[in-house]
C-alpha cells in the first residue's frame, strides 16, 4: 500500500470512514470525533466483521477504523477479508494495551493494516478522548490530507496491472564501497514498519555476520509483542532491547517503545543503553538518537537502512553517520506504505542505493559476504 504523489491528489473530498467495535461506548466515541472532523465523513458503523463487511458491498469507503477482538468475526479475519475483497480500502486497527491485545495487533500490521491506535481508557473517557482525537488526525495526515486543502487518497496497488513508475533499483554511489568492512548494521522505520519488517527479518540468514539495531516507532507494550512475532519467524535472534545487553552478530535488537535506544560502551564491549530525554521529531524511540550514538562508539563501516515512514526522522542521524563511513539504502518509494523517511534521506542525496523491500535481504547478505 502506497500513499499516493500529490498529482493524485482531488480536491474537497472528505475520506470515507467507516467504525468497528463490537463496544457501543467506543463507536459512539469514535464516530462523534470522526463525524466533527471536516476531513472525514462517517459513512456508518458496525458492531462486527460480518456486518461490516456488508455494509462495505453497499457503500463506498475509503477508510475502516478496525477493532482487533470483536464477536463473530475478529479484526485479523475481517482484515484479510477487506483486502481480498474491498483491496481499495485502508484499514487502520484500534486496540487495547493486554497482552492479547498487543500481539493480534502486530499480527494485523503484518498483515497490511497500515496503522493502529489505542483506544481509550474506560475510566476517563474525557481526557482519553482527545488523545484519540490527536491519534486519528495523525491518521488522516498520513493519508496526505492538509486541513481545508488536498486530500490524498490511499490506494492498495494490485501487482497486477500497475505502472512502474520508478525502477526497482536506484544506484547513487556504487564506488562508495571500495574497502569498506562493516561493524553493525542500523535501520530506521515507522508507519507501514511491521509490514515491512515481518518481510526483511525473517529473509536474512543465521551467519549475517552483523548485529542489526531496529529503531520502530512504536508506543510501549506493542515493540515487545512484534520482536516476539519476527523471532518466531526468524533465523536470527531478535529480541526487545534490554539495557546493557552486550551487541552482538546474529542478534536483532529492537528498540523498546517510550525509550531511546543508544549505544555506549561499558569497556570492553558495546552494549544496549536506555534514555528517557524527550521525544525526538515528535518520537520516543528515536532514529535519530540511535545513529548519533552509533557515530560516536562505532568507528568501522555501518550499514544504515531508512524504511517506510512519515517524517524525516533518521536524515541527521544518516548525515553524522556519513562522516565516518556508511553506506545507506532507502526503501524504494513504489514498495513504501508512506514515503516519507526515505524520500527525506534521498532528498538530502545521504542515499546510496534504493531498493523495494523484497531484495533488501540479499543487498545486506551481498554487502557482508565477504565478511562471512
Amino acid at each position: 500500500m502506497t500513499i499516493r504523489s500529490p498529482e493524485h491528489w482531488t480536491l474537497a473530498m472528505p475520506i470515507r470512514t467507516l467504525v468497528v467495535d463490537d463496544t457501543i461506548t467506543y463507536r459512539k466515541i469514535v464516530s462523534e470525533i470522526i463525524s466533527s472532523l471536516s476531513e472525514t465523513e462517517l459513512v456508518g458503523t458496525a458492531p462486527n466483521g460480518m456486518i461490516a463487511l456488508k455494509k462495505l458491498g453497499h457503500s463506498q469507503t475509503d477508510l475502516v477504523f478496525l477493532d482487533v477482538h470483536m464477536p463473530e468475526m475478529d479484526g485479523i479475519e475481517t482484515l484479510k477479508r477487506i483486502h481480498t475483497e474491498f483491496p481499495d480500502v485502508t484499514v487502520v486497527m484500534m486496540s487495547g494495551i493486554s497482552s492479547r491485545n498487543t500481539s493480534d495487533t502486530i499480527e494485523a500490521l503484518q498483515s497490511g493494516a497500515i496503522d493502529f491506535i489505542r483506544k481509550p481508557d474506560s475510566n476517563d473517557f474525557q481526557a482519553n478522548s482527545l488523545q484519540l482525537k490527536n491519534d486519528i488526525l495523525s491518521v488522516i495526515k498520513m493519508m496526505g490530507i492538509k486541513k481545508g486543502s488536498l486530500l490524498s487518497r490511499v490506494s492498495r496497488p494490485s501487482t497486477i496491472n500497475r505502472p512502474q513508475t520508478a525502477p526497482e533499483v536506484t544506484v547513487r554511489r556504487p564506488s562508495v564501497l571500495r574497502n569498506m568492512s562493516f561493524e553493525i548494521c542500523v535501520i530506521g522505520v515507522s508507519t507501514g514498519g511491521p509490514e515491512a519488517l515481518n518481510k526483511l527479518i525473517p529473509a536474512i540468514p543465521a551467519d549475517f555476520p552483523l548485529p542489526i539495531l531496529i529503531v520502530q516507532h512504536m508506543p510501549p507494550h506493542f515493540t515487545r509483542s512484534l520482536a516476539d512475532s519476527l523471532n518466531k519467524k526468524s533465523n536470527l535472534h531478535v529480541i526487545e532491547a534490554p539495557e546493557n545487553e552486550i551487541i552482538k552478530r546474529g542478534t536483532v535488537y529492537i528498540a523498546p517503545g517510550g525509550k531511546h535506544m543508544i549505544v555506549r560502551s561499558n569497556g570492553t564491549s558495546f552494549v544496549i543503553g536506555h534514555s528517557d530525554a524527550p521525544p525526538e521529531n515528535s518520537c520516543k524511540p528515536s532514529v535519530d538518537v540511535l545513529f548519533r550514538s552509533v557515530a560516536t562508539y562505532y568507528t568501522g563501516g555501518v550499514l544504515a537502512i531508512i524504511l517506510t515512514g512519515m517524517g524525516n526522522d533518521g536524515c541527521s542521524g544518516v548525515r553524522m553517520l556519513k562522516r565516518q563511513k556508511c553506506y545507506c539504502i532507502t526503501q524504494l518509494e513504489s514498495s513504501c506504505v508512506v514515503y516519507g523517511m526515505p524520500r527525506a534521506v534521498d532528498e538530502a542525496a545521504l542515499s546510496d542505493k534504493s531498493l523495494p523491500i523484497e531484495s533488501l535481504a540479499q543487498e545486506m547478505v551481498t554487502l557482508t559476504s565477504r565478511m562471512m
